[in-house]
């Protein structure tokens, strides 16, 4: 590997756009971000208009984000006709609570990133159909009743959150992306594999979401009364037979020190809003065992806990489980909520 990554440094060097793409991809890949920003940047400045988009979506999803400088980029790749970066900018507009007409706008994005030949976001408009065309985003996105099933934790189901067509549509945008799912570092708040965890999963940055997800978290945001700007990146996960998430806690302890940075930095998982995808499956409860509470959702259905009490603090009540489903695999949309707190 080392010789052919050092064969593409001599092709860039020597100002072959390809290889500078090439190595800026693989150093991303490998979540080296500067040595990623420099190869895209030398391939920009020789006239990739792929390289410029390429450098705005990692300045806006790798660490260390640079959000003013990677948008403007974005911008400039989309009025030269990057049918990517305008997608991208779809999705940074609709997540823009602050941005007036944003539905409007992102839709407009939408529309000319299909007139560019994306064919994802030509997609998307054929299935949000003419509703959301016609601007009417509170049908596919609007606030929904909540119902309490527990008076010892803040626990409700949320039924018919999402329409059985937009299950199988994020199961299907998910299905290729699954890795591994992980579990906090307590030393440092960075991810580590552990044998509790050993379903798969994957979080969808800005420049993976689509506008199905983007109108879901809409959703989730006006049920749950928490701002757009509260969410982590949504994650889709996946248990196939025997696969488990054993007992935990969704809170960040603040006496474990790289919680407790995590915190300070960027507030609180003050809530877990959970969307089952299918229902097609034997098992595979997500169970409160200090509450002796289970839950098994239908398609489309949803369960939203509290991880704090009302008075910010953690709930100890709240320890749960994905159990193993003993026939079938199972499908979950998973949504964190922070929030600061004292």
């Amino acid at each position: 590997m080392n010789d052919v990554i050092r064969e593409f440094e001599q092709r860039a060097q020597r100002g072959d756009i390809e290889a500078n793409l090439a190595l800026g991809s693989h150093f991303e890949a490998h979540g080296q971000s500067r040595l990623a920003r420099n190869w895209y940047a030398r391939a920009a400045k020789l006239g990739s208009l792929a390289a410029e988009r390429s450098l705005a979506i990692n300045l806006l999803i790798q660490n260390p984000i640079v959000q003013v400088e990677g948008v403007s980029m974005l911008l400039v790749a989309a009025d030269k006709g990057d049918a990517e970066a305008a997608y991208v900018c779809g999705m940074l507009a609709a997540q823009d609570a602050k941005l007036e007409d944003r539905w409007k706008i992102a839709r407009e994005w939408l529309e000319r990133a299909a007139g560019l030949g994306w064919a994802s976001a030509r997609e998307q408009l054929e299935f949000l159909g003419p509703d959301f065309r016609a601007g009417n985003v509170s049908a596919l996105a609007g606030g929904l009743p909540v119902h309490s099933v527990s008076e010892a934790a803040r626990i409700f189901i949320v039924e018919n959150c999402a329409a059985a067509e937009t299950c199988d549509w994020l199961i299907e945008r998910a299905r290729p992306r699954m890795r591994r799912a992980t579990v906090y570092n307590r030393e440092d708040s960075g991810a580590r594999i552990d044998e509790a965890r050993s379903n798969s999963a994957i979080a969808f940055n800005i420049a993976q979401s689509d506008m199905v997800l983007m109108l879901l978290r809409e959703r989730i945001a006006a049920t749950t009364g928490l701002p757009l700007a509260s969410m982590e990146p949504t994650s889709v996960l996946h248990y196939a037979p025997g696969e488990q998430f054993k007992p935990h806690y969704d809170f960040l302890n603040p006496d474990v020190p790289g919680y407790a940075l995590e915190r300070t930095t960027k507030g609180q998982r003050v809530a877990t809003f959970l969307l089952y995808l299918n229902d097609d499956f034997e098992g595979g409860e997500t169970d409160f065992p200090l509450l002796n509470y289970r839950y098994k959702g239908r398609k489309g259905d949803a369960l939203l806990f509290w991880n704090v009490d009302p008075s910010g603090a953690s709930d100890l009540q709240t320890l749960h489980a994905g159990l193993p489903t003993s026939q079938g695999e199972k499908w979950l949309l998973s949504q964190w909520l922070r929030e600061r707190v004292r």
